[in-house]
């Protein structure tokens, strides 16, 4: 037993955002009739979860495996683990935690059935790299990402589309470097990942010219 999400990829190699066939279906079935159910405090759900790791003949003292079986207490796939909430519905998952970190940034210190189980889930995707990339690009394409969450996302797109934007950045070979100035020349339709990394290089660069940053440095 594994508390690993299977993560769907696009061609590319990043994150599939849309819905599998099984969520959309959930998902449209709760818009349909949104029925509010109960959302139960943290020591149940972590109960159940461990319930559900030792009837699977998993380690019920592997923090991480309990996590990943622990029951999401809202929204439209309310009663689903977390690890299927991360195989099933990335895009979704990404939101809610954007928001989420929003919110406790802000200094929401509610410690609500609902919040308490938002910051287990965070803490649970934030197991995976790819997901506080996820994460971190909903923030910065809704204008709340931090220096090091924009630093995070990835390209996307190319031959470097799982790179980093600071990696492929800071990056001192002979491509990468020339794919930089090729993107500085490009023009990108809004709100597309192009335009994200231009944005990125310009602002970057600015830095540079300013004496902010130096090159290698650690931006966070």
């Amino acid at each position: 037993m594994d508390h690993s999400a299977q993560f769907r990829r696009e061609s590319s190699g990043e994150l599939t955002l849309k819905p599998s066939p099984e969520a959309a279906a959930l998902a449209a079935a709760y818009r349909k009739n949104p029925t509010p159910g109960r959302s139960w405090p943290a020591a149940r759900v972590k109960e159940e979860a461990i319930t559900r790791v030792a009837a699977a003949g998993g380690d019920t003292s592997n923090h991480q495996l309990v996590m990943s079986e622990c029951a999401l207490q809202f929204g439209q796939y309310r009663g689903k683990t977390f690890k299927w909430l991360l195989s099933n519905d990335v895009g979704y998952a990404s939101m809610v935690l954007a928001v989420h970190q929003r919110e406790r940034e802000a200094g929401d210190t509610t410690q609500s059935a609902v919040m308490s189980n938002k910051d287990v889930l965070l803490r649970y995707a934030c197991l995976f790299p790819d997901m506080v990339a996820a994460i971190s690009e909903r923030r910065v394409r809704e204008g709340f990402g931090t220096q090091a969450q924009e630093d995070q996302v990835l390209v996307g797109f190319g031959k470097y589309a799982t790179m980093s934007f600071k990696d492929l950045y800071e990056a001192t070979d002979r491509d990468r470097k020339g794919f930089i100035k090729w993107m500085k020349k490009q023009t990108a339709r809004p709100g597309t990942k192009m335009e994200t990394l231009q944005k990125y290089i310009r602002r970057t660069d600015a830095e540079m010219l300013s004496g902010s940053v130096s090159p290698g440095m650690n931006l966070t």
